[in-house]
């Protein structure tokens, strides 16, 4: 894309992302985000065909702010070193503002709008289950862990390090804990976790 163009797609998906935490999918319309990027209706279907595919690309973007599709083919590192930067990000994104206002909306539109719902899980939490699935595959294909299942392996850490922290968020329960008590819980289960799948430190 040239330069100008990118720039309002930018412009386009921070709006939209701005929009879908105030207002929910639902009653975020293509007229709106355009108003708040600045730009045409036109400008943004010309990038978006559809809301669909908007909502879409703004969960993308956020995911990629924290870094977590480049952490998951990564390869610098002990497999240990690597777990835990996942964590560390992983839980960044899950406790994040944007990310606690969405899924709150998507739940509570469920009923109603179950598109929103599954449009996030695609473009979020699917796309990471997929990439540490891969992940975990290629760890076992080398020896380093032995693991028949990568897939429930991924899923089984993300939910893990989710825990109080997750839980305590989603219930607005003060206080919250603090960074060092969910730094020391994710060292915690990244140790459990290689643990539970054979893995020794120097493999």
């Amino acid at each position: 894309m040239r330069p100008s163009s990118a720039a309002k797609r930018e412009q386009i998906l921070d709006a939209a992302s701005t929009l879908f935490v105030q207002h929910g999918f639902t009653d975020t319309s293509m007229e709106m985000v355009a108003q708040q990027a600045g730009v045409s209706k036109q400008t943004v279907y010309s990038h978006f065909g559809c809301k669909d595919d908007l909502f879409t690309a703004a969960i993308r973007c956020k995911c990629d702010r924290y870094n977590l599709v480049d952490l998951l083919v990564r390869e610098d590192g002990s497999l240990r070193e690597r777990l835990l930067d996942i964590g560390r990000h992983f839980i960044q994104l899950i406790l994040s503002e944007e990310a606690r206002c969405v899924h709150r909306t998507c739940v509570s539109q469920v009923d109603t709008q179950p598109q929103a719902a599954a449009l996030f899980f695609a473009a979020g939490p699917q796309v990471m289950i997929q990439g540490f699935t891969e992940m975990l595959g290629r760890e076992a294909e080398l020896g380093r862990v032995v693991m028949e299942q990568p897939r429930h392996a991924a899923i089984q850490f993300l939910m893990m390090v989710m825990g109080e922290a997750k839980l305590r968020s989603e219930l607005g329960i003060t206080p919250q804990l603090s960074d060092e008590e969910i730094d020391r819980y994710i060292v915690s289960c990244v140790d459990l976790f290689l643990r539970g799948y054979g893995y020794t430190e120097g493999q």
